[in-house]
């Protein structure tokens, strides 16, 4: 096959209301097409745009760090890492045509909590993140953005959209796609002094586009793709399963049923944090106790498939270097490494001095708008995870085996936390005259 020619494409929300999407103004779904076309979608192209704003309840503009006069200040936020994809739910893909599944993402906004500051640094988020997604990693300027409305443009980290270097398009492929984007509540993405006031401060997204490449093939293959057959596609998929700790000695058992899983990787918060405009309910931080006040001195952490140990044959062990406060390598190599092979990360934010660890740098967190009165500890990103097969790729198949991670802490039974555990999984895409099947 040659490529005759790259074709840019933008298209509008098929659902879109005139007054924009928002969880409290009763519009939380946001609908895409992309209809059946004898292309190839570039994935790593496609782009969510479109504009955010978030308002008190009386539909008044936000005034943090009180930087507008005659208004009295506010104090409401976004997880500063997360921002705008704190918005999302819920994100489905289909066959435009058939309406066939193809990959749920559950909790894409706790997915991304992790994925985020795991692939990116500091520097990315002061920078281009900051501008693209509006997640500058530091409280203070993204507080600051959020008294205006401002643009974003999205990269959707779907595992279907983030594992293909290109899709098929017809009906020899994925028939079309279809997109639909579940919006989170306002207390679950909003949190800050004020944010529950008189109601609770809202969100809105407008003028939303979702633009993209195709790949236009020579007329040979545009005319073999107008033919119906049969083959296969490739592609990854994640998928999530919540549960809670509340012991000192956790073994948590999940029945991830795909032949092919490849990775997983859990972060926790405290129960009360979420749906809730208290609290920040996107933050990956350490498991807690005293109702979320203090770190737990984690102890070991093992994997098991049946019963018998997998990926590692022994306990991670990392009691003196938690107890000590200081990272627990073992532990976070492993996390970093079930998220992208470790030996490739050359951005992240889980270096001591910086966002994910330990106290922030003087030389940026003391100057203009992001000064600090003192100089404050910043919000771990912290995760339990493991990759099961990176030399082949392959995964390791859970159909009739179960999957079990053990936590021993010192978590007192009186603080319950939210696990949030998300597995990339392989999968097959047959496609044939009769139709599409998912293969897990």
């Amino acid at each position: 096959m040659s490529i005759e020619r790259i074709e840019k494409f933008e298209v509008r929300p098929t659902n879109e209301p005139s007054g924009g999407y928002s969880y409290k103004g009763g519009n939380p779904v946001i609908t895409f097409s992309l209809g059946s076309v004898n292309k190839f979608l570039k994935p790593q192209s496609l782009r969510l745009h479109g504009k955010f704003q978030v308002k008190t309840s009386g539909g008044a503009s936000l005034n943090n760090a009180s930087l507008k006069t005659g208004i009295t200040g506010t104090d409401v936020r976004l997880n500063s890492r997360v921002s705008v994809d704190s918005v999302f739910q819920n994100i489905t893909l289909t066959s435009d045509k058939t309406n066939q599944s193809l990959e749920t993402v559950r909790q894409y906004g706790r997915l991304m909590s992790t994925i985020l500051p795991s692939t990116l640094g500091s520097q990315d988020m002061f920078c281009h993140q900051g501008v693209t997604r509006m997640a500058t990693g530091e409280s203070g300027s993204s507080g600051i953005m959020m008294n205006n409305q401002n643009s974003f443009s999205l990269k959707l980290m779907a595992g279907l959209l983030t594992s293909s270097p290109v899709i098929s398009m017809g009906q020899n492929g994925v028939n079309g796609l279809g997109f639909s984007l579940e919006l989170a509540s306002d207390q679950q993405v909003l949190f800050g002094t004020q944010a529950g006031d008189a109601g609770g401060c809202f969100y809105t997204l407008t003028d939303l586009s979702l633009t993209g490449d195709y790949i236009i093939p020579d007329p040979v293959t545009q005319q073999k793709m107008s033919v119906p057959s049969t083959g296969q596609m490739a592609y990854r998929s994640y998928n999530s399963l919540y549960s809670v700790i509340n012991s000192s000695d956790s073994t948590q058992t999940f029945n991830l049923s795909s032949s092919q899983v490849l990775s997983v990787f859990s972060s926790f918060l405290p129960v009360t944090y979420s749906n809730s405009y208290a609290h920040d309910g996107f933050q990956t931080d350490m498991l807690k106790n005293n109702s979320g006040a203090d770190d737990v001195t984690l102890k070991k952490v093992s994997f098991s498939r049946g019963g018998l140990k997998i990926g590692l044959d022994y306990d991670l062990d990392c009691q003196v270097m938690s107890s000590q406060k200081l990272p627990e390598t073992g532990v976070m190599v492993n996390a970093l490494n079930a998220i992208q092979k470790f030996s490739d990360i050359t951005h992240m934010s889980n270096q001591p001095l910086l966002v994910g660890f330990g106290q922030n740098d003087n030389n940026i967190f003391q100057k203009g708008t992001q000064a600090f009165a003192t100089v404050v500890e910043g919000k771990r990103n912290f995760a339990v995870g493991l990759h099961f097969d990176r030399i082949a790729n392959q995964g390791v198949s859970f159909k009739s085996q179960s999957f079990s991670q053990r936590i021993q802490s010192t978590v007192d039974g009186n603080s319950p936390m939210a696990s949030f555990l998300f597995y990339l999984s392989n999968n097959v895409l047959v496609y044939s005259p009769q139709g599409i099947q998912i293969l897990s």
